[in-house]
């Protein structure tokens, strides 16, 4: 009929529709406050208004330092995040509300950079910035762990066993990456968010490797 949206599908269910609405908008979101965060960590770079560059340096690295590890672990959830999602084909109230605890976590990064690098990165202030870490895996995990566990909510090509493994994946990296940095004691700049990208290298190659052989047995019938 004229006047009508060409894009109104008129055979798909209003559940249905309900369902998707639900998912895009959550993808948006999610992908909204990831970028906001990244976003924020760069404001927070101050530089001295004059000085020599010796000095311009010794102001800067300890910030750059801050700004680079804080950016590589928002990437790192986001990229956990992207991969369950791709993998999550429906979303209910539980997931919803588990993935916003998962977003105002993420927006509290920012602001724990700030505090644990503002007067040196303090025991007190460390110990703040790597609960969170840990918090938003946990609320990560929570998430991955319902979908893959409820009926209908993951894609049955991914197996039982692939499910688990990414469970606990997400769940003991970052405790295990706060373990390893806590060791070094006043690395040069640059030192932890190295460490970080080779280990998540790392551990990429090797998530790839399991996951593929978990996928295996699934695909075989």
């Amino acid at each position: 009929m004229a006047g009508e949206p060409e894009s109104l599908d008129r055979d798909e269910s209003l559940a249905r529709r309900r369902h998707r609405h639900w998912y895009d908008r959550l993808i948006m979101l999610s992908d909204g406050v990831f970028a906001i965060s990244m976003t924020l960590l760069a404001l927070d770079i101050r530089a001295p208004a004059a000085g020599r560059l010796e000095d311009l340096w010794a102001a800067l690295a300890p910030q750059l330092d801050a700004y680079t590890l804080s950016f590589l672990v928002i990437s790192v959830y986001w990229l956990a995040h992207r991969r369950f999602m791709a993998m999550i084909l429906t979303v209910d109230a539980p997931i919803t509300v588990v993935n916003l605890v998962m977003l105002g976590l993420v927006g509290l990064l920012p602001a724990a950079t700030r505090l644990a690098h503002a007067s040196g990165p303090l025991p007190s202030h460390m110990l703040i910035y790597g609960a969170l870490v840990v918090a938003i895996a946990i609320a990560l995990a929570v998430l991955w762990g319902y979908a893959a566990l409820a009926p209908g909510r993951v894609s049955p090509e991914v197996g039982l066993a692939e499910r688990w493994f990414l469970f606990a994946l997400i769940l003991i990296a970052p405790p295990l990456f706060l373990v390893i940095t806590s060791v070094l004691r006043g690395p040069p700049p640059g030192t932890v968010p190295l460490l970080l990208a080779a280990l998540f290298l790392v551990g990429w190659r090797m998530r790839q490797w399991v996951t593929r052989r978990l996928a295996r047995p699934a695909a075989a019938p």
